[in-house]
């Protein structure tokens, strides 16, 4: 019996509040602020078997390998903004994790898929110039299975700002 391919659809990751940390310091409180304008979205895709789905930070849309991704929707990178630090010092941003699980419970039935990859615009762990507000962008490849359950996947991934 042949298995037919089903249509997954991935509402996005929310990034989490970024940390704030100053460089070779225990946490200690800064006037500065981390604010989500958008979240990670991959888009609807359809699984044909394994495969990826790469969004770029600063670009819109993702790009599918072994994954069909269906047009409307909106996936593109995640979006903050790093306020606060005008006249400051330089920050660097990292990313927590090297990777993170997206989950699905439909049916009853929880699914995951990894993400990994993390990219950003500027590049983590350079350093972002002192501004009133720096724009960061991130992107990321997001590994789906063959046979992936169709469903909507959500996850949350983090960033630290450390300020030099």
């Amino acid at each position: 019996m042949r298995r037919r391919s089903r249509p997954i659809l991935i509402a996005g990751i929310a990034s989490l509040p970024a940390l704030l940390l100053p460089a070779g310091r225990e946490a200690c409180a800064q006037e500065a602020t981390v604010t989500t304008t958008r979240g990670l979205d991959f888009g609807r895709i359809v699984a044909v078997g394994a495969g990826t789905v790469v969004v770029a930070p600063g670009m819109p849309g993702a790009t599918g390998n072994g994954v069909i991704v269906l047009h409307g929707g909106s996936p593109g990178p995640a979006s903050f903004t790093v306020s606060g630090n005008a006249g400051k010092k330089q920050a660097v941003v990292t990313f927590d994790s090297p990777s993170i699980q997206l989950t699905s419970a439909a049916n009853g039935v929880t699914s995951t898929m990894t993400v990994d990859t993390f990219r950003s615009l500027p590049a983590a762990d350079t350093l972002v110039a002192p501004a009133a507000a720096a724009d960061v962008s991130v992107g990321a490849t997001l590994h789906v299975k063959s046979f992936q359950a169709a469903g909507t996947y959500s996850g949350a991934f983090s960033v630290t700002v450390n300020f030099n």
